[in-house]
């Protein structure tokens, strides 16, 4: 097990002249999953390491293949997850690290180290958790490692230290206006990305959200906090983009809540329209903001460029929503899909479900599906991402769950819980069956359609015929038999692997 203690000097190259010291990062998937999306968040870590003259690779595993990739004699590996299967993937790829190269640090971060620090970095491949916001934190350890000094003074990292776990104080608060805006995207294989390709790019323009919704890693991870980069710092990293990427056409913030300060939206979208950037844009936003906004804000909207708005509806059940602190209800959500469809008619809204929590009856299920189908009648351009079954990760409500489930208790054990696969032991065996045909259903009967043109001619044709019977299925209320559903995900399951 590593030390930080211990003489690092049979790994680390000397500082000096053209000879910079080199950082490995990692974003841990399956190889050729489809889909896969920019890891942005590697991105400004990068341009943080950058700023101390370190040299980055990144290694993106679903582009390529690791067992192909050396790894040389990094100063540490830096490997960022979530919680689930992608955490299978980053042991994969760790071990690897300890059979090249067994003195090189393997550095752990992102949401689900940050939401248990102290088991994570148990682990046989963790060497350090760096816990929260990293691009502060990165430089500091990088620099202690490269220089084979005590990492007691960097904030904001647990580790192992001679076999005990230690965790320093917290890092910390990054202003977001002073992050890169020329992020380092020649060190990824940026073509290969198919956003990208169809003129859909990611930006980050906040971090966090105020709200307490029991089931989000925010409540843990940015405690409840949101943050946001200003209007005009945000213009110019947008006007850069479009100018260092061309084919770009559409704008797709990956932030939790992009609407938190309505003002800033405003000059947002003042900005855009000054500056004829003729760009389209999307966000995620609440119901009980949409529904209180008047025609004047929506119409500036969509005369902007945005054209989606995301939610999470997450149950039609009133009696669910308390429960998991959403605080949302069902006419907020019929009044935010009225407002589009009055004064911003072009703007599409997105909506996703939740099924499966505990307590949930069948009663519950009938009004998501209920509300689902009036708010389509409302408004007709509402699209369903679908039903998904509730996967517990850490959050609140964790806390609520029936005292015979055993929460996950090592890394592999995480790893080993897939997103939209999840068994709630808490159901019975024939209602869990029932929550993943639901699941199924509503993903191929409400497919996003503007998704599809990123997909080959095989996928496009598969699509069109499971999409066709999950719609005879979801209007007869039938979730019985599942047979075409149960191929289309032993299919899925071999070959998504983690997006």
């Amino acid at each position: 097990m590593f030390s930080p203690q211990s003489c690092l000097s049979h790994f680390c190259n000397a500082y000096t002249g053209n000879n910079r010291q080199e950082v490995l990062l990692i974003f841990p998937g399956k190889f050729k999953a489809p889909d896969p999306q920019v890891p942005l968040a590697l991105l400004y870590l990068a341009a943080s390491l950058q700023e101390e003259d370190f040299t980055v690779r990144i290694l993106d595993m679903r582009l390529e293949d690791y067992r192909r990739v050396a790894i040389g004699n990094p100063v540490f590996v830096g490997i960022s997850c979530m919680s689930g299967l992608q955490i299978k993937y980053a042991l994969e790829f760790a071990h690897y690290v300890r059979m090249q190269n067994p003195s090189c640090p393997i550095v752990w971060g992102g949401v689900h180290p940050t939401l248990l620090p102290e088991q994570t970095a148990s682990d046989d491949y963790v060497d350090v958790v760096v816990r929260g916001e990293g691009e502060l934190i990165i430089k500091d350890l990088a620099n202690k490692l490269a220089l084979n000094q005590p990492l007691d003074n960097v904030n904001g990292i647990t580790y192992n230290y001679n076999g005990s776990i230690k965790s320093n104080p917290p890092g910390e608060v990054i202003d977001l206006d002073a992050t890169s805006i020329a992020l380092p995207y020649e060190l990824l294989q940026m073509d290969k990305y198919p956003s990208v390709k169809s003129g859909r790019f990611h930006i980050q323009t906040s971090r966090g959200c105020p709200h307490r919704c029991g089931f989000c890693y925010n409540s843990y991870f940015n405690q409840n906090k949101w943050r946001a980069k200003s209007a005009k710092r945000v213009l110019d990293e947008i006007e850069y983009i479009v100018n260092k990427f061309p084919n770009v056409t559409i704008i797709d913030p990956i932030d939790d809540n992009v609407f938190v300060n309505q003002k800033r939206v405003k000059d947002i979208c003042n900005g855009l329209l000054d500056r004829k950037l003729g760009i389209q844009w999307r966000g995620n936003c609440r119901f009980d903001y949409l529904s209180t906004y008047d025609k004047d804000f929506l119409e500036l909207l969509e005369k902007s460029g945005c054209v989606e708005l995301d939610f999470g509806g997450e149950s039609g059940s009133d009696r669910l929503q308390k429960i998991i602190s959403k605080d949302v209800t069902a006419n907020q959500m019929l009044q935010s899909v009225e407002n589009l469809r009055r004064w911003a008619p072009s703007i599409e809204p997105y909506v996703s479900w939740m099924s499966g929590l505990p307590g949930e009856t069948v009663n519950d299920l009938h009004q998501t599906f209920d509300l689902m189908d009036k708010m389509s009648k409302v408004n007709p351009k509402t699209q369903h991402y679908g039903i998904f079954v509730y996967t517990p990760f850490p959050s609140p409500v964790m806390e609520l769950l029936p005292s015979t489930y055993e929460a996950p208790q090592s890394l592999e054990e995480w790893g080993n819980i897939h997103v939209f696969h999840f068994d709630p032991p808490w159901h019975s065996k024939a209602q869990v069956e029932k929550l993943h045909t639901i699941s199924a259903v509503t993903r191929c009967a409400f497919y996003l359609k503007s998704r599809i043109k990123e997909r080959d001619l095989s996928y496009k044709f598969a699509y069109t015929i499971m999409n066709r019977l999950a719609k005879y299925r979801w209007k007869h209320r039938y979730f019985g038999f599942p047979l075409e559903l149960k191929i289309a995900d032993a299919v899925a399951r071999k070959f998504k692997g983690f997006l």
